[in-house]
């Protein structure tokens, strides 16, 4: 069995044993590691020069959403992929979604500007699901830096009713539709920088996120929320990465930044400082994973997934600098097993490095950094 380790695609696996594959989206395409014997060993890259964003999977086929570039296919274990995105009219994919709807899997895709797509026949046709853009806070939609469109992060499902979807906007809020998409709602939050949600499958009204205001709870649906993890927390202040144990809910897995993208290159640091915590509590207090792990990492956890299978439970963390760690033992022990091509959500590579061909710009006019060199 394979799992992918993406920023805006599936997290959250439970295997028989523990897949002897991972699919990475890098920008630079998708790197298959293999476990072998000594380790783990980059068995082959695909789609050379693509941004892939979102990794995700129905059945045996697995799909990959490339930023500013559709939706590609694999039934062959990722050797090879095939274009698979009519009927979606946005290029730049963020997040994918495969979710039970109506008795199959559905799968969604979420875009930059923020649509909503969804196809019933594993990727041949897509349809948009417009009235996401239809609720009241869609004229405040919009993200801090170039290009300035805010997008859709992240796709959640509520674990007892497949028509009950939330998905993340960010910056813009976290919506909510009670018929398929058909509709939408706003939910109050705290914060509109909304990264992703984490649905308690126990009582699906506690729904947990993460975003500006930290890692906020809910046990009201969206009624009411705390502050479980404000932007002071031991791991960071911009919190985004957020698992929880397949077996037991309360033991969730969090990462985070020392500070905000918008900082990593104010005064030449380049240092974005990541860190993982564990929590057994539900999110209430937290311990910092240092097993094996520096203090704080050059870059951020763009990516991070886990695996329980068994008694075994594995994670995962792909970073904007390219490392990729992982942890067979719960979080006690980390390896770094491979050095890749940045894993990055749109331009957090570009904040952590500066590699861009022209300034990056945020919405009030400031310029992070001045370079001439293009991403690898």
């Amino acid at each position: 069995m394979a799992i992918g380790l993406s920023h805006g695609g599936a997290t959250m696996y439970s295997s028989e044993r523990p897949s002897s594959e991972v699919h990475v989206g890098t920008m630079d395409g998708v790197v298959t590691l293999r476990r072998t014997a000594g380790g783990w060993e980059a068995v082959h890259r695909t789609l050379p020069g693509s941004h892939v964003h979102a990794i995700a999977f129905v059945g045996e086929q697995a799909f990959a959403g490339v930023y500013r570039g559709g939706v590609y296919a694999s039934g062959d274990g990722g050797e090879t992929w095939a274009r698979r995105d009519r009927g979606i009219g946005v290029r730049s994919m963020f997040s994918l979604a495969a979710l039970p709807a109506g008795g199959r899997v559905r799968l969604y895709a979420g875009t930059e500007p923020a649509h909503l797509y969804y196809s019933d026949d594993e990727g041949a046709s897509w349809t948009e699901l417009p009235e996401v853009r239809s609720v009241g806070s869609l004229p405040d939609w919009r993200f801090a830096a170039d290009p300035f469109e805010a997008h859709l992060k992240h796709i959640n499902v509520h674990p007892a009713d497949p028509a009950h979807l939330y998905v993340s906007i960010e910056v813009g809020g976290l919506l909510e539709s009670r018929d398929g998409g058909l509709s939408w709602r706003d939910v109050g939050v705290p914060h509109p920088d909304v990264h992703r949600t984490l649905i308690d499958p126990r009582d699906p009204a506690h729904i947990r996120t993460t975003g500006g205001a930290g890692l906020l709870l809910t046990r009201d649906g969206g009624g009411t929320w705390e502050v479980l993890a404000g932007k002071e927390n031991d791991i960071g202040a911009y919190p985004d990465q957020l698992v929880s144990l397949p077996s037991d809910p309360d033991v969730l897995f969090m990462s985070a930044s020392q500070t905000g993208p918008r900082s990593w290159l104010r005064e030449g640091s380049g240092f974005a400082g990541g860190r993982i915590g564990r929590s057994e509590d539900g999110g209430r207090t937290w311990t910092v994973l240092v097993g094996g792990l520096p203090d704080r990492l050059h870059g951020n956890v763009e990516a991070m997934c886990i695996e329980e299978a068994g008694a075994t439970v594995s994670l995962f963390a792909g970073m904007t600098d390219g490392e990729v760690w992982w942890s067979e033992t719960g979080g006690e022990r980390w390896e770094l097993i491979a050095e890749l091509a940045p894993v990055s959500k749109s331009v957090h590579a570009e904040m952590l490095t500066g590699e861009r061909t022209t300034a990056l710009r945020f919405s009030d006019g400031e310029v992070a950094a001045k370079t001439t060199s293009a991403p690898g």
